[in-house]
C-alpha cells in the first residue's frame, strides 16, 4: 500500500514540480496537508500523514509539507485559504475525517487548487469536483461490501427465508453514505432494512439505540460509526 501511494505522490510531485520549476533549476516543492492531530480523530489523522510522510520518503522526492492541524470542517476549511493564501502550495493533501474532507475539498475546489484526498470516504467529496481526487473506496461502496458479504456468506448459513436487516449509523455526510449504500443494495438482495437508526456521535444514549434495536427483531445489524 505505502509502495502504490508513492507512486501517485511521485507523479503529483513530479506534475507540480514541472509546472513551477525553470530550466536548469532544482527546487523544492512544498505541499499542503490538513489532519485532525489532536483531539478525537487525533490516533487515524496522525496514523494517514504518517503515511504520506513515508511514501514522500520511499518516492525520495524534494518535498516538504507544510501541515495544519484541523479538528472541525470551519477549521478544516481555513487551513485551505492559509496554506493557498500564505504558503501558496499548488497542492494539498488530508484529511482522513469526511466531515473535515467534505469543507477542505469544497474550498480547495472555489481556489482552484489540487486536493488529494488520503482517506475520506463519503461520495459527495469528489461529486461533481474539477480538482479533488482521492484513492481511497468511497462509502457507499463499503456499504454495498457489507450487504454483499451478509448475502452471499451469511445467509447460506442461516437459510433465513425472509431476512431483517437494521442500519445504526452516524448522523453525518461519512454515515449516510456507507449507509445509503447499505440500503440501496439490500433491497434490490432481498434483504429487508426494518429500521435506520441515526445518531449524534457526541451525544448519543447507548441505551435508547439498544431498545430500539430489540424492538427491530432483526437477523443483521450493519453498524456505521467511529470507533
Amino acid at each position: 500500500m505505502t509502495r502504490r501511494l508513492a507512486i501517485v505522490v511521485f507523479a503529483l510531485v513530479l506534475a507540480v514540480a514541472c509546472g513551477q520549476a525553470q530550466p536548469g533549476q532544482s527546487r523544492q516543492v512544498v505541499l499542503g496537508a490538513i489532519y485532525p492531530l489532536s483531539g478525537p480523530q487525533a490516533a487515524g489523522g496522525k496514523q494517514e500523514l504518517a503515511g504520506v510522510e513515508a511514501a514522500l520518503r520511499v518516492a525520495h522526492s524534494n518535498v516538504k509539507l507544510h501541515v495544519i492541524d484541523a479538528t472541525t470542517p470551519q477549521a478544516a476549511s481555513a487551513a485551505v485559504d492559509t496554506l493557498v493564501r500564505e504558503y501558496h502550495v499548488p497542492a494539498i493533501l488530508g484529511t482522513y475525517g469526511s466531515t473535515l474532507s467534505a469543507a477542505a475539498s469544497s474550498r480547495a475546489e472555489e481556489l482552484k487548487t489540487v486536493y488529494w484526498e488520503t482517506g475520506a470516504v463519503a461520495d459527495p467529496i469528489t461529486a461533481h469536483r474539477h480538482y479533488v481526487f482521492r484513492t481511497v473506496a468511497t462509502g457507499s461502496s463499503l456499504g454495498r461490501m457489507a450487504v454483499t458479504f451478509t448475502h452471499d456468506v451469511l445467509l447460506p448459513q442461516y437459510g433465513l427465508a425472509a431476512p431483517r436487516a437494521v442500519v445504526v449509523r452516524v448522523n453525518d455526510i461519512y454515515g449516510r453514505s456507507v449507509g445509503g449504500g447499505e440500503q440501496d443494495l439490500a433491497q434490490t438482495m432481498g434483504i429487508n432494512v426494518v429500521d435506520v437508526i441515526e445518531y449524534d456521535p457526541n451525544a448519543y444514549d447507548t441505551s435508547v439505540i439498544a431498545a430500539r434495536l430489540a424492538e427491530d427483531r432483526a437477523d443483521f445489524l450493519w453498524d456505521v460509526s467511529y470507533l
